[in-house]
């Protein structure tokens, strides 16, 4: 049997609206104010440089509406990862009369794919990491000012949380407020052991997936197979633990491996995953895994989403070589 799959550009940029269409704009019900949302490319001055963005500004902005929001994402990720808190933001800029946007890192997700190269001494630790910030945190900073923004308030993801972090002490005046969601390098006690509320909180839904409310008991669970699984751990994982060491990202492990690189992003089987109209298979992999609850429709346009991004040319993500180990967040180098 044959089956192919279809990435690219134009591919890359109908997943996008696919997953955001339906979801990337609302009404204020409580407010005379509404939202208009659009996606765009925002150029910047290097050329081949830009950044993906999406706005959802208010149609009656007000001179006293609070700083715009910013939502920042993390590693090899994309601003569709936040497809489902779109509406609450857009709701957010239409009472405050004000705008929020999501935006791709450079690099990342649909921004341009530029060459990503450190010219520091690999001895030289502080210069790479500092490098390899002024490549996304310079980005941000440009980006800022072609959207005509005065101060912005950042809304970053993991990684995106970390960058976000290292703008405001760049660009401390242009920073209104850091919200930082599960933030990458910042250290905690090892003795701590009271687990993060997103394995804690009970998670309500009405969609028809299979989410699954994170007791204690649950969790203890989990860690026990997690412990049992690094003790089992097969030659196959030994590999990629050492490719990532040697400065291959993850994405790059899924590129080269041609026509398996979408079941590992999210396995499926090959009829259901890529032969459009087919019933979809339950994803064992990444997909579903990352994203839980979620409707057949959306698991599916997620996965084509994830795909897409993961498959396009390497650029950014090799921003990491290692997985951080200190507070000193010196795992930012060149791969």
């Amino acid at each position: 049997m044959t089956y192919r799959w279809s990435v690219g550009e134009k591919q890359s940029t109908i997943s996008e609206e696919r997953l955001l269409r339906p979801r990337s704009h609302a009404s204020t019900p409580n407010s005379d104010s509404h939202v208009v949302a659009h996606s765009s490319r925002v150029t910047l001055d290097t050329p081949k440089r830009y950044i993906n963005t999406l706005s959802m500004t208010s149609t009656s902005p007000s001179p006293h509406a609070p700083p715009p929001a910013v939502v920042l994402h993390g590693y090899g990720a994309g601003l569709g990862f936040f497809y489902q808190n779109f509406p609450a933001l857009a709701e957010w800029a239409g009472d405050r009369r004000s705008s929020v946007y999501a935006m791709d890192w450079l690099g990342m997700g649909r921004s341009a794919r530029v060459p990503f190269t450190i010219k520091a001494k690999r001895s030289d630790i502080t210069g790479r990491v500092a490098e390899a910030e002024s490549f996304f945190v310079d980005s941000l900073e440009e980006w800022r000012q072609k959207m005509g923004l005065d101060k912005m308030t950042l809304i970053g993801h993991s990684l995106g949380a970390y960058f976000s972090t290292v703008y405001a002490l760049k660009y401390p005046t242009r920073v209104n407020k850091l919200i930082l969601l599960s933030p990458a390098g910042v250290p905690r006690d090892p003795n701590y052991t009271i687990p993060s509320r997103e394995v804690t909180d009970t998670m309500d839904t009405d969609r028809s997936g299979a989410a699954e409310a994170a007791t204690k008991a649950k969790v203890d669970e989990i860690r026990a197979e997690q412990k049992a699984e690094k003790r089992q751990e097969s030659r196959a994982r030994k590999v990629l633990t050492y490719l990532w060491e040697e400065g291959w990202s993850p994405f790059q492990v899924v590129r080269s491996t041609f026509v398996w690189g979408p079941m590992l992003i999210g396995k499926v089987k090959p009829t259901a995953c890529f032969m459009p109209g087919h019933h979809v298979d339950r994803f064992v992999q990444y997909s579903s895994r990352r994203f839980t609850g979620l409707t057949e429709e959306d698991t599916r346009d997620m996965h084509d989403y994830i795909m897409n991004i993961t498959l396009a040319k390497g650029s950014g993500e090799y921003c990491i070589c290692k997985p951080p180990t200190t507070p000193s967040l010196s795992f930012l180098t060149a791969a």
